[in-house]
């Protein structure tokens, strides 16, 4: 009795915070995406009048440089909405950086729509995870064991969020489980699965109030992989995989060169750069402006010749490095697909002349892209999964494993860092400053109706690099070995923690959250 009373008060939560969670999530992203979509046209329209007239033009850019000044005076209110959603989502779900929900949502929808009027070329993918994030915290409330249990609901709030903004429901669960903890455990799968179903519901009915598609990309039927083409794939494979290894090492080069950019700019300085540097594209090249959505689009549908590829896969790549650095709002998901949408292009158009069916062309595309955006990620199984939702084709699995598993196994022979890893460890640089990391040996015993109990090891999210070396059973005859050799934490045992921290407080606030408020936590010699 005692066993099922403990499993109900850890599977209840998970279904109602991530229904409630899930719900709220397909609401708010639904509208945002409205939002985003109609930013966009209305930017269009505006730099379409603004060519007319040379003061037109200039009223533009005057108009561009105030919205540097409203950005860089959001940055500096709201620190939460700089940069990409996606990496802030998983600094805070990791542990490493810190938020407040409700001025990050509000400060993630309007720098955010901001950069859409501007025509930035971010996506509303990332900020769609970011508000999902900020959502998972405001369903909380002032709910008992809040510190708890925040890290999980707003797992399920970014996993519906990317789901409902890709129009891939199993990508979002994947994405929520391989790119930002990179664990499976039960409590984070059945969290995140509760609440991108009832997200990806509520969208659904929306959308079909709306008569407006839930998907990313409206893709029609394309000729199938067989056999006799698997050397093709394989040369996909391989060319994607040395794409994402060049595409890595560039933006780590472009980043040491851009350092001086950030140094010597000031912040109001690198806005107005990137703002106007997107204005210009607007005007004179908009295929290089935006997020990229209706340049996939382009691949699909015609031929675009080579001098046009190499110029906006140069142009896109180079201002996705000045936006990163800058820290305009926005997400970088959907223009790294776009990326990754011209070079498999190119890649296709070398696969025909080498003797490639040419009706294959499309599902080369969309392969290399998924591949692309899974190699820069690291998440292969969501970038499988992500071409299979995608594009509806179940049958052709084989072919799209080759394909994401080749750029994976030698990605990950460079030992690069990703793109992703990379903004996660500048946000954190700078939230700390030149501030130490202390690493230390800390000592608590696990109270009664304390949020462990009950839960292995690895499904308790500790506080960011922080690893249980030891635990001390408070009943000598308890066998660790039960329950398949997963040691499952009880009331009295006695927890040996590695932590590797900034400020001490805040750790042992979070430590005591999950192992109960009363206990008493010790710092110990090793």
């Amino acid at each position: 009795m005692g066993k099922m009373k403990k499993s109900v008060s850890n599977i209840f939560p998970c279904l109602f915070y991530g229904i409630f969670c899930g719900g709220v999530t397909g609401v708010a992203i639904f509208l945002f995406r409205l939002a985003a979509n109609k930013a966009e046209v209305i930017s269009r329209e505006l730099y379409s009048i603004a060519k007319s007239s040379t003061l037109y033009i200039l009223a533009a850019f005057a108009i561009l440089a105030a919205v540097a000044l409203l950005m860089m005076l959001l940055h500096k209110k709201v620190p939460e909405s700089k940069g990409g959603g996606i990496p802030r989502s998983e600094g805070v779900l990791r542990g490493v950086l810190p938020f407040k929900w409700l001025r990050t949502l509000i400060g993630t929808i309007i720098g955010s729509m901001l950069s859409f009027l501007c025509g930035v070329p971010v996506g509303s993918e990332g900020p769609s995870v970011l508000i999902g994030t900020s959502i998972g915290e405001m369903c909380l409330g002032n709910s008992k064991n809040k510190t708890a249990w925040s890290r999980y609901v707003m797992t399920g709030g970014a996993g519906a969020g990317f789901a409902i903004a890709t129009g891939a429901p199993l990508s979002g669960i994947l994405f929520a489980l391989e790119e930002i903890h990179k664990r499976f455990t039960p409590m984070i799968v059945m969290t995140v699965s509760v609440s991108v179903v009832s997200a990806t519901y509520i969208n659904r009915v929306l959308c079909e109030l709306f008569s407006i598609s839930p998907m990313l990309f409206d893709i029609g039927l394309f000729s199938g992989f067989k056999l006799s083409h698997v050397l093709y794939l394989f040369i996909l494979g391989i060319a994607v995989a040395f794409s994402v290894a060049l595409y890595d090492i560039s933006v780590e080069l472009l980043n040491r060169f851009t350092s001086r950019f950030r140094k010597h700019f000031a912040t109001y300085a690198k806005l107005v750069i990137v703002l106007i540097l997107s204005g210009i594209l607007c005007l004179v090249f908009p295929d290089a402006a935006y997020n990229g959505h209706h340049l996939i689009i382009k691949m699909l549908e015609s031929s675009p010749g080579i001098g046009f590829l190499i110029a906006v896969l140069t142009i896109r790549f180079i201002m996705m490095v000045f936006v990163t650095a800058s820290g305009v709002t926005g997400g970088s998901f959907v223009p790294t697909l776009a990326i990754g949408a011209v070079f498999s292009t190119i890649i296709a158009r070398f696969l025909v002349l080498v003797g490639m069916p040419e009706d294959l062309s499309i599902a080369i595309i969309l392969l290399g892209m998924c591949g692309f955006i899974g190699g820069t990620l690291r998440a292969p199984l969501t970038a499988a999964v992500l071409f299979i939702e995608l594009t509806g084709q179940f049958t052709d699995v084989l072919y799209v494993a080759l394909v994401i598993f080749t750029v994976n196994s030698i990605t990950e022979l460079f030992h690069l860092t990703p793109f992703y890893e990379r903004s996660i460890e500048t946000m954190t640089h700078e939230q700390n400053g030149d501030k130490k990391p202390i690493i230390a040996h800390f000592e608590t015993t696990i109270m009664p109706n304390a949020f462990v109990i009950g839960k292995s090891v690895r499904d308790v999210m500790w506080p960011s690099s922080t690893v249980v070396i030891s635990v001390k059973r408070a009943n000598d005859q308890m066998d660790d070995t039960v329950n398949d050799g997963e040691k499952k934490l009880y009331a009295g045992d006695t927890v040996i923690l590695r932590s590797k921290y900034y400020d001490e407080v805040e750790l042992c606030q979070i430590i005591r959250g999950l192992v109960g408020n009363e206990a008493m936590i010790h710092k110990i010699e090793v």
